[in-house]
């Protein structure tokens, strides 16, 4: 008995030592990956930040200050799954030329529920007004148009035009996507064409009721007799026959005594004095009711169709180079080579006319119609030449240097046109700078990445970026980029151009396992999505960057 007893409590230790033993593995395990998740919140795009020491400073990400101090910033979070649904998502599933994010207002129905104090519900319907998110895109391989509406949790997809323009390359959407210019290589005459074309909804074609409704007495004949008896068989309760002469699809010239019942039928289904004859207040409720058939045969016949829009448009000149539409939407500008360099053109979208604004012996320019009062000129960068860029006004034509020649020049001025994000190739690497036009400063940011992976916001504040993890070719940037020797896999980012902080929003590559090359990036008028395209598959992304 008592050798048993020593058993048990043998058994219990060793049983106490599994328990602490495991337990102890768990809280290692445990600090193990807490350390993990900790390092992964400091995302250094470039390999880690050196110190002004020559110390690597691997703990710290921050933004170098106008005396080359270090700026303490903050990092974004791990992104968790979201209830909403992905914040990444990929619209389409094919190359694209361009695109553009449309806020919408539409009529939304909406039933809201009242509870009074003795519990009895009382539901009441209402319609209201919504802004949903669209982005408008086009297919590089046909030139067709497609529509996404953006939701936090779907994604829906619609084919709006079948088109046939072959390889067109880029698509420059105005503001509210309902015009485009297509741009692609003729390699018969080896020169760009372009085609401006108009995105028109079909309309809605409603037409008139096709019906006399005339007095009518038994043996009368004739073609509105017809028409009569037609009307009445569209509604199985007036119908005349089910079968034979008079049925629906053989409706007969002659009126009968079943016309007159059929009209009876009508009378009593409206509430109209039955009489059998087609007086003022009969006459006047077939027409109404016919109306209202000929409206829902309309509606019908719009909802059959399968695409509900329409294109239409015309060539513009050939060797046009850089095409820029206006912020309000209603004109375009676009440089054109001739003979003697280039011509700078402004274009309406509503009258078709157009005037010249600038001209140049110098043919490698970019455009960009930043602002009302501004189109931004910059030289075609490259790392071994120096970049101009030039403000010019589309009232007057006149133009102004916007900042200091550097090489490799790129730039993206914001709204307000108060600042710009620049970019210049140095020796081994590049510099993106914060350019403040009116007081000359230049404040020098800790990210590198380039312009044409960045977007500003509405509010000129925000700067969005895609940065990619590492620049490895050497010190021949932009080119190796441009010329596709390089590709990246890119994370997200928003630098605050006030205080210069920089917050990484996904790594997409981690958070997604999507290896991202950003270009073409834009955003919303209310800041809640960003669109870019995939420099790689050609194919259109979008980010959520708030929550509903």
């Amino acid at each position: 008995m008592q050798f048993s007893r020593k058993k048990i409590i043998l058994g219990i230790f060793v049983l106490l030592v599994i328990i602490l033993g495991v337990w102890f593995f768990a809280f290692l395990n445990n600090e193990k990956q807490g350390e993990i998740i900790d390092t992964t919140k400091n995302l250094f795009p470039f390999g880690e930040i050196i110190g002004g020491d020559g110390r690597s400073s691997g703990n710290s990400q921050g933004t170098i200050g106008e005396n080359g101090e270090l700026i303490s910033q903050e990092t974004g979070d791990i992104t968790e799954p979201d209830a909403e649904g992905p914040r990444l998502r990929q619209v389409s599933d094919f190359p694209t030329g361009g695109f553009v994010p449309i806020v919408r207002v539409e009529e939304e129905d909406v039933i809201e529920t009242e509870i009074d104090e003795e519990g009895n519900t009382t539901q009441t319907f209402r319609t209201i007004e919504v802004e949903n998110q669209y982005v408008r895109y086009s297919s590089i391989k046909d030139a067709s148009i497609y529509e996404s509406e953006i939701t936090p949790s779907t994604l829906e997809s619609d084919i709006l035009v079948d088109n046939f323009i072959p390889n067109s390359e880029y698509a420059h959407f105005n503001k509210t996507g309902k015009r485009v210019v297509f741009q692609y290589w003729n390699k018969k005459d080896h020169t760009p064409e372009s085609y401006l074309a108009r995105i028109e909804k079909i309309a809605l074609n409603i037409k008139p009721c096709p019906f006399e409704f005339s007095p009518v007495n038994i043996g009368d004949d004739g073609t509105s007799i017809i028409g009569i008896h037609q009307f009445l068989n569209r509604n199985p309760q007036t119908r005349i026959a089910r079968s034979g002469i008079n049925s629906l699809g053989n409706e007969s010239s002659l009126a009968t005594e079943s016309t007159i019942t059929a009209i009876k039928n009508f009378q009593s289904l409206y509430q109209i004095d039955i009489d059998g004859r087609i007086g003022p207040g009969t006459k006047a409720k077939m027409q109404e009711v016919c109306n209202k058939q000929q409206e829902n045969i309309g509606k019908a016949e719009f909802t059959a169709l399968d695409k509900k829009y329409k294109l239409s448009g015309f060539f513009l000149p050939q060797n046009i180079t850089s095409i820029s539409m206006s912020p309000e939407g209603n004109e375009f500008f676009y440089l054109q080579e001739d003979n003697l360099g280039v011509i700078g053109i402004i274009r309406s979208l509503t009258s078709e006319t157009k005037e010249t604004i600038f001209e140049s012996p110098f043919t490698e320019w970019l455009s960009d119609w930043n602002t009302d009062e501004s189109i931004q000129l910059t030289t075609k960068p490259s790392y071994a030449t120096n970049g101009f860029s030039y403000a010019l006004s589309p009232d007057t034509g006149r133009y102004f240097k916007s900042l200091p020649e550097h090489k490799g020049l790129t730039t993206l001025v914001s709204p307000d046109k108060k600042r710009i994000l620049t970019m210049e190739a140095l020796d081994s690497s590049i510099s993106m700078t914060i350019y403040e036009p009116d007081s000359g400063r230049a404040r020098p940011l800790a990210l590198q990445t380039f312009p044409e992976k960045c977007v500003w916001s509405q509010n000129s504040v925000d700067v969005y970026c895609g940065v990619p993890e590492a620049l490895s070719y050497g010190g021949e940037y932009p080119d190796t980029w441009y010329q596709g020797l390089e590709t990246y896999n890119d994370s997200l980012w928003r630098i605050d151009s006030n205080t210069l902080e920089e917050f990484v929003l996904s790594d997409i590559v981690t958070d997604y396992s999507e290896n991202i090359d950003v270009q073409k990036i834009n955003i919303d008028e209310k800041n809640e999505y960003l669109y870019f395209i995939d420099k790689n598959s050609e194919f259109l992304w979008s980010y959520r960057l708030v929550d509903f």
